[in-house]
């Protein structure tokens, strides 16, 4: 079986530039530039100006025909920006999926930069009034706005993901990408039956896929924008607040809650948890497609969410 980021077709920039003429003539003659290859998505900067999206994977196709429904709605709601597409094409014989482009948002993923704790507490706030809008949207609307209606590939369901963390966490040990495993395996300690998403917490409007690959910060480090809506769903509010433990330190928590407000501990536990294992994943990804700028912001990620308190 194939990682689960390899790709079902790909996107040649001649490819690219083809679709985008022939659907978009106002845009020619187009010039490209590679942003990203991400697990789900080849992302290109056309003209300089636009961001546009192409599906890379078959499961892929469904998650953007959601995004272009629900962002231009959300947007609205949201006081940092998000993408908001303003070119949506459609599949042809040479490509078989829908895609979308929107005007490219400030700022680079944190990735791309070398940010000090200093630079991570600056955008304390401005997570915590981000997140907390998100969650206060009304599920009715949103709902109607085309968003995913549960979490449907369980992504909050302890008893299926811990063993596939406790299996990603032995794949790095082995391969020596971290030197203390037992310390991350502790955190399933802190997760017990009740922490299950039914019987933990009222589900809420999320981003669902929290991590540092999918937002962005200007040299500062203060949030400038939030990308790659594909995995948002009506679920449980942890799957976002773990980007709480993975980008800030364990002062501009405290700065994140004071704001956004208390949350159950359990849900913290959730959210650590959930932390630790995207950031495992990605670990394993970067290493394997050897990028070296992800691979150090993950680790950074494992090392702050399992310093915290």
């Amino acid at each position: 079986m194939g990682k689960q980021w390899t790709s079902d077709f790909t996107m040649s920039e001649s490819l690219v530039q083809s679709l985008l003429e022939a659907q978009f003539p106002e845009l020619a003659p187009v010039t490209l530039e590679a942003l990203a290859t991400g697990w789900d998505n080849s992302v290109f900067l056309v003209n300089g100006a636009y961001v546009f999206r192409f599906p890379r994977r078959k499961v892929a196709i469904p998650l953007l025909t959601m995004e272009n429904r629900l962002l231009p709605e959300l947007s609205k709601y949201l006081p940092i920006p998000i993408p908001n597409p303003c070119f949506v094409g459609h599949s042809t014989n040479d490509y078989p999926s829908s895609f979308a482009g929107y005007v490219k948002l400030e700022g680079t993923a944190p990735h791309m930069q070398n940010l000090t704790d200093e630079k991570r507490m600056r955008s304390a706030v401005s997570w915590a009034l981000f997140l907390r809008s998100l969650h206060r949207i009304s599920i009715h609307s949103a709902l109607q706005w085309g968003i995913t209606p549960s979490d449907d590939i369980g992504r909050m369901d302890v008893e299926k993901r811990v063993p596939m963390f406790v299996a990603n966490v032995e794949e790095v040990s082995r391969k020596g990408l971290i030197d203390n495993p037992d310390s991350l395996l502790r955190v399933v300690e802190t997760l017990s039956p009740a922490n299950h998403v039914r019987q933990q917490q009222q589900p809420v409007v999320v981003h669902g896929d929290m991590n540092f690959r999918n937002f962005l910060v200007n040299d500062d480090g203060v949030l400038t924008g939030v990308i790659d809506w594909g995995d948002a769903h009506i679920g449980h509010p942890a799957v976002d607040l773990s980007v709480v433990y993975s980008f800030l330190p364990e002062s501009g928590r405290r700065e994140f809650f004071k704001v956004y407000g208390e949350v159950h501990p359990q849900t913290e536990s959730l959210a650590k948890f959930r932390s630790l294992y995207t950031n495992i994943v990605i670990l394993l990804y970067a290493h394997d497609i050897g990028d070296r700028r992800q691979f150090l912001e993950a680790k950074r990620a494992i090392a702050l969410a399992n310093d915290s308190k």
